[in-house]
């Protein structure tokens, strides 16, 4: 996470180009900011690192998000064109093809869309049969030279459920909740993993070892990335 934020302010700066990120966190939950009003912040976070779950806070909006083995994550950082308005739903579709690109690959259709009762649900999430396989946030920064948005930078990240406990995650969130004194809960039915997916079609990747799956996602992300960017 702190990884992103560096990233996001160099390329505000000018220091490095537009650049797109595929990696894996370790086991935490991670936070917006706003989470960090809640009344018990504090106390909570400090249990939930008591119990394996450390809690961090990350630069965009929306709510808690479980990270770690068997979720994958993208983060675009770039400065909007001077001449080619960037809006919040062109910024998301700059990080939603590539994703939906790369499980079409893989055989699996997402459609994005609000999945009621997941984590961190939000109108830009992808979901499979209903269910919701990957989030979506974003966040803005003004130039170091005022407002002007071509002088700004953009973060835009995703996370991606590629074979993780999900029971564990959600509990995980919200017990968070819970002791910090906020409302929101996720229901763990809500959500769907890539191998979960894949295995409703029948898809002989399912059975893939979890390093295999997660490797195979890995390539076919920066495939789709590679094609869209013109790069080799």
């Amino acid at each position: 996470m702190a990884r992103d934020a560096a990233l996001l302010e160099a390329v505000r700066g000018g220091a490095e180009p537009a650049t797109a990120r595929v990696w894996e966190n370790v086991r935490c939950l991670v936070v917006a900011r706003a989470d960090r009003r809640l009344p018990r912040f504090d106390a909570a976070s400090a249990a939930l690192a008591r119990s394996g779950w450390p809690v961090i806070v990350r630069e965009s909006g929306g709510t808690a998000v479980p990270h770690g083995p068997g979720i994958l994550s993208l983060s675009l950082a770039f400065r909007p064109p001077a001449r080619i308005p960037c809006t919040l739903e062109s910024t998301y579709d700059a990080l939603c093809q590539p994703l939906e690109e790369a499980l079409a690959s893989l055989g699996v259709r997402a459609a994005r869309g609000e999945v009621p009762g997941a984590f961190c649900d939000g109108r830009y999430d992808l979901a499979v049969a209903g269910r919701k396989l990957a989030g979506t946030a974003q966040r803005w920064r003004a130039g170091p030279g005022g407002p002007a948005p071509e002088r700004g930078a953009v973060l835009a990240h995703a996370v991606l459920l590629v074979d993780v406990d999900r029971e564990a995650a959600s509990e995980a969130l919200n017990r968070f909740y819970a002791a910090a004194g906020g409302e929101r809960r996720a229901d763990p039915a809500a959500s769907i993993t890539l191998r979960e997916a894949l295995a409703a079609i029948g898809s002989t990747l399912a059975k893939a070892p979890p390093g295999d799956l997660s490797a195979a996602v890995r390539e076919a992300l920066l495939a789709a990335l590679r094609a869209r960017a013109g790069c080799a």
